[in-house]
């Protein structure tokens, strides 16, 4: 446990000085999560459904944005770099490294989710949830599933420079499966959102719902979360790569 939290501390020091993951992760999250709908909340006062909505379409896009992207990034970067194959060579064990990797990344971006709702609470006057633990374990357990599957979709990025534009699909599909880009998929075949919750995203969406209006089913929120976890934990123990591919 030492060492895992003495890797989840280095990974928060250079978090905090990576100018980049700043820019991208903490003030993109912070402005999409709380300027749209305090916008919304301006131009549409009074209508707490909408606010509650368009709130938990950005929560799932910047928790994507903040956890997935965030995770396959850097670890790409750290595997190229030679860092993740140096750090085995210090006597730290595999779970060593890649937890306390991805508990660095799991912690800042559930903290980012609940700032933002926090926000929203007080300046555009979102709803308070009904039962706020049940948000806050679903924010966590979101951010930590949703971290390992970044660290999972490092398989499929050929080097780190791609990382970002290979892990942005993730990004767009959480948004429109969540409503992050409003009424868009009203438009689309009944078939494609039923697809599209079936994504990490939809299962924080559903049990954030739940904890607001206890609307829902929490069981199936806990299930697809349960599946993406193992699908995420078993494409690391076989197919996660720790240094680049020979050219």
């Amino acid at each position: 446990m030492r060492d895992f939290m003495a890797v989840a501390r280095f990974g928060g020091r250079l978090y905090w000085r990576d100018k980049v993951a700043l820019s991208t992760s903490v003030a993109l999250s912070l402005g999409l999560g709380i300027g749209m709908p305090f916008l919304m909340a301006k131009l549409r006062p009074g209508d707490s459904g909408l606010l509650l909505d368009m709130h938990l379409g950005l929560l799932a896009m910047i928790m994507t944005l903040s956890a997935l992207l965030q995770a396959a990034v850097n670890l790409s970067a750290r595997r190229d770099q030679l860092i993740l194959k140096r750090m085995r060579a210090t006597g730290l064990n595999d779970r060593e490294i890649i937890g306390g990797e991805l508990a660095n990344i799991a912690a800042q971006a559930a903290l980012l989710a609940l700032v933002v709702t926090v926000v929203l609470y007080v300046a555009a006057g979102m709803p308070t949830p009904g039962t706020p633990l049940v948000l806050v374990a679903f924010v966590v357990a979101g951010a930590a599933v949703l971290s390992l599957l970044g660290a999972a979709w490092t398989v499929a990025i050929s080097r780190a420079e791609l990382a970002a534009a290979v892990t942005m699909p993730w990004f767009m599909l959480a948004g429109l499966g969540a409503g992050g880009f409003g009424p868009i998929i009203q438009l689309l075949p009944s078939w494609v959102g039923t697809v599209l919750n079936l994504l990490p995203t939809g299962g924080i969406v559903e049990g954030a719902r739940f904890a607001y209006t206890g609307e829902g089913n929490v069981l199936l929120a806990l299930l697809n979360l349960a599946v993406w976890t193992a699908i995420g934990l078993i494409v690391l123990r076989y197919r996660f790569r720790w240094e680049p591919r020979k050219s």
